[in-house]
């Protein structure tokens, strides 16, 4: 059963019940942990029992800081546990190159000895460890342990304390939400498991016929997390339906943050004949939801390549930055970066910087390690001929 938004808190443990993370700069003043870096070994998330899934929940949901940290939950992959298992990383392993998304996912305190603990495994296995969507927050630690440090991209995200739509800025969004409710859309939270099996097929199948356009068959790994309605753990599902023939338009799969107190627009799909203006009302709705219930922000997921020639470090690697900046600048009609910056930005978010650190260096080998990773050689050609014609035919502004 669904339920229409009404601007007052969902059922469930309300925010005000939840701690909150304190202090998101890690603390320097933390005990003494080391552990053995030639023993470490990742596991298969497929073999987890519910118990290791359910711990594992707890600290992506308490102490992610990434709007991809929840997707070790949600994906499919391997992670590595440190030996006391209270720190988590989530790890897409290709030959001798691990790919860790979403951070370290730990108290503050362990972080200092978790980022030691990484470049030893990698000294010690002969391993190229890289470390995705790390903040400006934790990003001196990986400095100081000698990791190359680049910017990966930036992440636009609403601070909802004051947010109010009012003005010019606003005025697209207030329009394209006027304009669906004229068509009847009414956006709703899907509450409990029986309202997401009968709707899950129906789901799917707007998952695919949006896909379908794209140059990729199915979402980009390290950047989007898998969509399951049947296992969503704590995600958060919203639906756009049209009230006069009841078939759902769009939907939105948000994904917890900083205990509960932030969550991210990971996953939103629509379908090709749905009204004009139905993702932007769908994000209107779902962030006045959220705003009501007293969450203190809304990532809108990380834009990769933006801002990368803008801010440079003497840690960086010029071929990540170049291949970045190409990703970003060159490469819209594979990858649609730019279109979904420009998309993004009609909220008119703040932006905060992402980096990957790596240990030792990056190299030609571990940049195709990180496309193939992704899933960047698997394109549909058709689709990329007809979207290349597209990009030819339109500036989308940066």
């Amino acid at each position: 059963m669904s339920t229409p938004l009404t601007g007052t808190p969902p059922l469930g443990t309300p925010l005000t019940e939840t701690s909150v993370l304190q202090d998101p700069s890690p603390s320097m003043d933390f005990p003494s942990r080391s552990w053995p870096g030639d023993e470490a070994k990742i596991r298969c998330r497929s073999q987890l029992t519910e118990c290791d899934r359910s711990h594992i929940d707890q600290l992506a949901y308490k102490w992610g800081t990434a709007p991809e940290s929840y997707d070790i939950v949600i994906s499919e992959g391997s992670f590595l546990e440190t030996p006391g298992r209270d720190a988590v990383l989530s790890v897409l392993p290709n030959g001798r190159y691990w790919h860790m998304p979403g951070g370290i996912l730990a108290p503050d305190e362990l972080k200092p000895a978790i980022v030691s603990w990484l470049k030893e495994i990698a000294e010690r296995q002969k391993r190229t460890v890289a470390v995705y969507s790390v903040g400006d927050e934790e990003v001196s630690l990986f400095r100081e342990a000698g990791y190359e440090v680049n910017k990966f991209g930036e992440e636009p995200y609403l601070p909802l304390g004051d947010l109010t739509w009012k003005g010019k800025d606003y005025e697209w969004i207030r329009r394209q939400t006027n304009y669906c409710r004229r068509q009847g859309l009414e956006v709703s939270e899907s509450l409990d498991p029986d309202s997401h099996r009968e709707m899950g097929d129906e789901l799917v199948e707007i998952l695919n016929e949006d896909l379908r356009r794209r140059t990729y068959a199915r979402p980009l790994k390290l950047l989007v997390g898998d969509f399951d309605p049947h296992a969503l753990h704590r995600r958060r599902l919203f639906v756009a339906r049209s009230q006069e023939t009841g078939r759902l338009e769009g939907f939105l799969a948000c994904s917890p943050m900083k205990n509960g107190t932030a969550w991210s627009f990971e996953t939103f799909r629509k379908r090709s004949d749905s009204p004009r203006g139905t993702m932007a009302f769908l994000f209107r709705e779902v962030v006045d939801q959220l705003q009501a219930e007293g969450v203190q922000e809304v990532s809108l997921c990380l834009v990769p390549g933006k801002g990368v020639n803008r801010e440079t470090a003497p840690e960086a690697h010029w071929l990540v930055r170049s291949s970045l900046d190409l990703w970003y600048t060159r490469l819209n009609f594979l990858f649609n970066t730019r279109g979904q910056n420009y998309f993004k930005s009609r909220f008119r978010p703040q932006f905060r910087n992402r980096y990957v650190c790596v240990t030792p260096k990056s190299t030609c080998v571990s940049i195709l390690s990180f496309l193939n990773t992704v899933g960047a050689f698997t394109p549909h050609l058709g689709n990329i001929a007809r979207n290349l014609w597209h990009h030819c035919d339109r500036h989308v502004p940066d």
